[in-house]
């Protein structure tokens, strides 16, 4: 079944899949909001709904994984062909460690726009089975003039990993009430560290859902945030500038 789904996902028009939201670096002066990078990727769900529609891509972790990398592929080679991904200063994508070091990322690299930024996510998870590679991806982004983002970082990711000594250019804390409850304080500390060493102007805090997100984030120092109670304010207008949350000026 994963040979025939991998078959079909090779040949499939993906672009109509390819989803984006946008993460917006906040002046916590003035209260200004810019946008700091598109992030694209695929919507899962609905590629599953067209070509296997009677399978859970998700039901086994490891054979996601597999066909992970060959959404990779396709991500690489239809991105520069969607609409949304035309004129943006600096995009990002999610991918697996390994794609970074192929040949297709690097005529991907050569397609993107002229001046065009681009940030490679990477997860903590792939990160921590080969942290290796993860240096050399590192060193290659640096060398083409692009970045490396750490992506998915929890209060027990945090204990896992020594994320300052890995020398992200950014890296993306995942919103989650305890932060503000501090329900478990040994894993604020280490956040709180983490925040100080990595610096918060590399800090993304993502997942944002709520007012309440976004204020502890502004009091903590962060200034970039990505997620749905921002993308409602975005939603519908011109790029490169979307509306800003209430308080927040454009």
């Amino acid at each position: 079944m994963l040979d025939d789904v991998q078959k079909k996902l090779a040949f499939a028009n993906v672009v109509p899949f390819i989803r984006d939201q946008v993460a917006l670096r906040i002046n916590p002066q003035t209260k200004e909001a810019s946008i700091e990078f598109y992030e694209f990727f695929l919507s899962v769900g609905d590629l599953q709904r067209t070509i296997a529609p009677n399978i859970n891509l998700f039901g086994d972790r490891s054979l996601f994984q597999d066909l992970s990398r060959t959404m990779d592929l396709r991500m690489l080679e239809s991105v520069v062909r969607a609409p949304q991904a035309r004129g943006v200063p600096c995009i990002s994508l999610n991918l697996n460690l390994e794609t970074i070091l192929t040949p297709a990322f690097g005529s991907f690299i050569q397609a993107v726009e002229k001046g065009q930024k681009v940030i490679v996510e990477v997860t903590a998870a792939d990160l921590l089975t080969n942290i290796a590679m993860y240096i050399d991806v590192r060193n290659v982004m640096a060398s083409m003039g692009h970045a490396i983002l750490i992506d998915g970082l929890t209060t027990t990711t945090i204990e896992m990993l020594d994320v300052a000594a890995m020398k992200p250019d950014y890296v993306k804390l995942v919103w989650a009430p305890e932060l503000v409850e501090m329900a478990n304080p040994a894993g604020n500390a280490n956040t709180s560290a983490m925040i100080r060493e990595i610096g918060t102007d590399k800090i993304i805090l993502s997942r944002c859902d709520s007012a309440a997100a976004l204020s502890w984030g502004l009091k903590t120092g962060i200034c970039v945030f990505q997620g749905h109670f921002l993308d409602a304010f975005s939603k519908g207008r011109k790029r490169p500038a979307p509306a800003a949350p209430a308080g927040v000026r454009r």
